[in-house]
């Protein structure tokens, strides 16, 4: 056999290397996977405050606690175990990751979904307004004709009025 169909010895540096690229891989993925979930938390809640709901309510989500809980399991299960390169001691940490990470892309799923029903809602209060992006039919239509009873100021009542100006105060911006 020649020199280059050998393997490099674990305590060669071709193993420092690969551990130190490894370690660098896992940092840059777990501050990825920070800034992403900020600028993520940022939008949602931004997009949910417009449309007249509490932000928090709709960015933090059940995900989020159990890919934490995985991960911090995961860790514990290698801290924890006599040989930490065993095949059950690593596929238990496998099988924690992706479970945390299958619960995070359904958390954020979720919430899109919650997100998406809260536009679909609103725009069927406020009509005439269609929302391709939430996919629901348009809003039923005002009737362009006034009555008598549009013009009762007896029959209005102070919910009505309040509504009627904020209307008139969004369609101006």
């Amino acid at each position: 056999m020649s020199d280059r169909a050998r393997p490099l010895p674990p305590s060669g540096t071709g193993a420092a290397i690969g551990y130190v690229l490894a370690n660098l891989t896992l940092i840059v993925a777990v501050i990825g996977l920070g800034i992403s979930g900020l600028i993520w938390g940022r939008g949602t809640r931004q997009i949910a405050e417009a449309h007249g709901s509490s932000g928090r309510s709709y960015s933090r989500h059940w995900g989020i606690r159990v890919f934490s809980s995985c991960v911090v399991l995961s860790a514990a299960t290698a801290w924890l175990a006599a040989d930490r390169t065993a095949p059950p001691v690593l596929f238990g940490q496998a099988a924690l990751r992706t479970l945390g990470a299958a619960a995070l892309i359904g958390g954020v799923l979720h919430s899109r979904r919650r997100v998406l029903r809260l536009i679909a809602h609103v725009d069927r209060v406020v009509a005439g307004h269609y929302s391709a992006v939430a996919g629901q039919d348009p809003a039923w239509p005002l009737s362009p004709t006034p009555t008598s009873d549009d013009w009762n100021a007896s029959q209005w009542d102070p919910d009505v009025l309040r509504d009627i100006e904020a209307r008139r105060h969004r369609d101006r911006t």
